[in-house]
Order: structure tokens, then sequence, then C-alpha cells
């Protein structure tokens, strides 16, 4: 079966998370990305060269004897992906990625400003390389600005966006960080839909495109409602934990066993109605002081104990279900051992299984969409490092096996990492 984007090849530097999740989106819809990394330089989500044992992600918590390709980091971001490692501030280094930049239609990179301009690898070079490619650059606060200079991780742009802002159960207890980077993952996802833009901007001038995605951006633009209300207000949101400023009741509850939560919103004064009867105290559907939103909402802190003794002694699915029949949103706080476990994820083939050399067989994350004509699905593991080396270097860009050698034998290239 084709894939939708089997005719791109993409030449992707980029490290870490944001990028990576881009390229793994277009990746999975087909197209071929190239992994590039040197070996004194690996992708930092490979992990130590030589880490201590029940560190990182590995499988069992065993580094094993080649790591930096055991990590669940690496593996679950890098599916159906070629990698190779290339020395970019070698003269040979640079040859062979020009042969390459030739061949393909973008290229992505996410390094701290001005890398790839030092490396001799400005826009206007890869343009001549190449008249038509597509270039993306995501530093963390873009190419221009005051901050453009500055270094930053995912771990940062929460609260640089202000987002974490939010975050938090008072004003008291101060803000807290959600439980992942959001600000990867937007950003990466950005990318992929600008590049695929870009494309069809391409296919019809002919002309090539200079993408400046600025993580911090991306992290932003989470924000536009409140930022507009900022701006009609004059007031900054304030912290509301697990509630909501209109929804009551809205909250996460105890259920049977440890550490088991449901989590429950009622969003109209039909669903007021309807929970009040599922819970079994219609009675309080009645009750004035709950009768709209806005009472609710005023009263909240009233009813929580009164959920409270409904779901602690039940099963967060049997909550969830019996929720859901009645009509209201509701759906139980899921822990990795339940999303491996639940039928309806099994039924999506959300997990799927991954044959990899160096850590056996394990079920990763699969492709997020179904879609009717292409395939979605893991096609191969996560590159080795310099798992395709011969592949991209001889077959692709036709180097001579004696070029190959020399790439070795120069440090250039090859598989194993430095300090390894």
């Amino acid at each position: 079966m084709a894939l939708a984007l089997q005719d791109i090849r993409i030449v992707d530097l980029s490290r870490i998370w944001a990028g990576p999740y881009g390229t793994k989106l277009l990746a999975d819809m087909g197209a071929e990305v190239v992994k590039i990394e040197a070996l004194d330089r690996l992708d930092p989500h490979r992990g130590a060269v030589r880490p201590q044992a029940g560190t990182g992600n590995y499988p069992d918590g065993e580094p094993g004897n080649d790591p930096w390709n055991r990590n669940g980091w690496f593996n679950s971001l890098h599916q159906n992906k070629y990698g190779i490692t290339l020395n970019l501030s070698h003269a040979q280094g640079k040859e062979v990625f020009r042969e390459l930049i030739a061949m393909s239609d973008v290229v992505i990179e996410n390094f701290r400003r001005g890398v790839l301009d030092r490396l001799g690898f400005t826009y206007e070079e890869l343009k001549k390389i190449r008249p038509d490619i597509v270039v993306v650059s995501m530093p963390a606060f873009g190419n221009k600005g005051i901050w453009k200079d500055y270094i930053q991780y995912g771990i940062g742009q929460e609260q640089l966006a202000g987002v974490d802002s939010m975050g938090g159960y008072s004003v008291a207890e101060g803000p807290i960080k959600s439980g992942i980077n959001h600000g990867d993952p937007i950003t990466g996802s950005h990318a992929a839909g600008a590049i695929l833009a870009s494309l069809m901007y391409r296919r019809r001038t002919g002309k090539s495109v200079f993408i400046d995605l600025s993580q911090l951006d991306s992290s932003i633009s989470l924000m536009g409602e409140h930022l507009l209300d900022f701006q009609m207000s004059g007031k900054n949101p304030t912290t509301t934990g697990n509630q909501h400023h209109s929804f009551a009741p809205q909250g996460v509850f105890p259920c049977s066993g440890e550490d088991e939560w449901v989590a429950i919103s009622v969003t109209s004064d039909s669903e007021w109605q309807k929970f009040a009867e599922a819970i079994g105290h219609p009675d309080i559907g009645l009750n004035t002081r709950f009768a709209d939103s806005f009472s609710r909402k005023q009263n909240e802190p009233e009813l929580f104990p009164l959920i409270t003794e409904w779901t602690e002694n039940k099963n967060k699915f049997e909550i969830t279900n019996t929720l859901q029949i009645a009509g209201i949103p509701a759906a139980p706080v899921m822990t990795n051992e339940d999303i491996y476990d639940d039928p309806h994820y099994q039924s999506r083939s959300l997990m799927e299984i991954s044959d990899h050399p160096s850590t056996d067989i394990q079920l990763l994350p699969g492709v997020g969409w179904k879609m009717s004509k292409t395939t979605s699905e893991i096609r191969w593991h996560a590159p080795r490092l310099g798992e395709h080396n011969e592949f991209i270097f001889r077959d692709l860009v036709g180097l001579s096996e004696d070029y190959i050698a020399s790439l070795i034998n120069e440090g250039v290239s090859g598989t194993q990492p430095v300090g390894a």
C-alpha cells in the first residue's frame, strides 16, 4: 500500500524531543527521514554512553552492552526513520552532507541559533546545493529577537509561555509544572504542519522556503484565550487545580485501590440532573443551591464530600461506565499499566510491537491516526547508532566502498560512540 509522503526525503539534524517528534509524524506518514548524529554528539535521548545501572529509560532498568541503542525515549521517537552518523565539522562529513542535501526535500535542525551557519550551511548555502529546499530552523527563541541567542529546553517553555502560572491548587502554593514538557510536542506538531504547507507552496511555485520556528512562540500559542482575557479585563488567570472556572462540579475523585482516581466534569444543567440521579442523590438535583452552573460553582465545595463518598469505594472504570452511560463526561486517571491493559486501546492498536535488535520485542506507542488509504503502523524499529550508514552512503548517495571505509577510518562515521 502506498504511503502518503513516500516521495519526500527529510534530512533530520534535530535532537531530543521537539524536532524528532515533528519528523516522527512525517515518517509515520511515509516520509523518508534520515536522522544524522555525530559519534561524539549523540542525540541526548540515547542517554549516556556509560550510564549507571538502574538509571535511564532502559528495558528492565538495564543499560546493557550498547545502552545508546536501548533507551526508550529515543526508540519511541525514531521509529520508521533511517539513522546515520556523520561529523559535519569534518571536510568529508560536509561533502557527504552536501550530496545528501542535493537529493532531499527538507532539512530540519533545532540547534542553538547559528550552529548550522557556523558549520558553513547557511540558508543561502543550502539553496545553492538544492534551490527548492525547505529548511526548518527551530531554536528555542527563534532566529530573531532580543532572546535569540539564549539557551532553553522544553522543561522551561511552559514557564516562559505563562502556562505554568495557571497550574497549581492555590496562589499560596505557587505554580506547578505539568507532568510533561508541552512546549516540545507542540513545537514538533507545528514543525510538521509548516513543512507540509511549505512543500505545497514549493509544488506551486518551485521556490525554497525557510521556516523560522521558535519553540517559545509555539508554546505561547496555547495561551490564546487567556491572553485575550487579559487584554479585556486586565486580570491574569488564576490557579484552579482540577476545577473549572464555570463547569461545576468538576474534579478528580478518589476510588477504590491505592492511588486510583476518576475525573468528572458536569458541564450543563441537564448533565447535573443526570449526575444527581446516577450517584443516587436525585434530591440534590432539585436543591436551589445547585440549580444552575453559577449556583453550583458558588457552592461547589459542599458537593465534593458527597461525590467522594460515592466514588471512594468503587472501581474507577465502573464509575466511568456508569457516568458515560448517563451522558456525563468522566474518565479514569490511567496509569501506564492501565494503558497497556485497556481493551479499547488494544482494539485501536495504540501500542504496537517493535522488534528491536538491542531490546528484543517491546510494545511502544504506535501511529496516532488511522488513514483509510495508507498504512498507519510501525514499519521498522528506531535505528541503532549508524545502522543505515551503508544503505544511505552506498545505495542512496552512491559513495564507493573505499570512500565509506575512509569515513570510518577518519572517525567521520561509524557505529560506536566516542567513549564506548
